[in-house]
């Protein structure tokens, strides 16, 4: 499926713009530091802002010749649908569970479920999973000190943590 350039801009820009008032409301920075946990959500806003203008003009440039959607094959294929039912249903599982679940078991069922889906080897998806959860955990969270949901594993906060 493709969609014009006049449609995808100012839905780009306006995901940049809900990131920056997010990235806004984000703790500011501690001990002097000239970033806190909204620096880097911030300037990926910026760029989407930049990035769906863009879109905008060209898609306007181009309005005579191209229409506003295509159709495309995949639309068919039961494996493409199921690829995109999977990614949409593990932003709103994360969406609606990770305050309760915590971020470390939400974040691996969104991995695990991901991999499996476009890898089919459990193994691989699980071990990726775990390693993947607990460096982003490590990256985001106490490194970035950016507060991430602890949910279920609050009472263990204390051991799970490296700082």
């Amino acid at each position: 499926m493709k969609v014009s350039d006049i449609i995808m801009g100012p839905i780009i820009a306006g995901i940049g713009i809900l990131a920056i008032v997010a990235a806004s409301m984000q703790p500011k920075p501690f001990f002097g530091t000239g970033y806190g946990g909204g620096f880097f959500p911030s300037i990926i806003g910026y760029a989407l802002v930049v990035a769906g203008g863009l879109l905008l003009v060209n898609g306007w440039r181009q309005r005579d010749v191209q229409p506003l959607v295509v159709m495309g094959s995949w639309v068919r294929s039961p494996t493409h649908m199921a690829n995109a039912a999977v990614v949409l249903g593990v932003l709103v599982f994360y969406i609606l569970f990770s305050n309760f679940l915590g971020f470390v078991i939400a974040g691996f069922v969104v991995v695990f479920a991901t991999l499996l889906q476009f890898t089919r080897s459990p193994v691989r998806s699980l071990i990726l999973a775990g390693v993947t959860t607990l460096v982003v955990k490590f990256a985001f969270q106490d490194m970035l000190l950016v507060p991430l949901p602890w949910g279920l594993l609050e009472p263990y906060a204390g051991v799970l943590s490296w700082r």
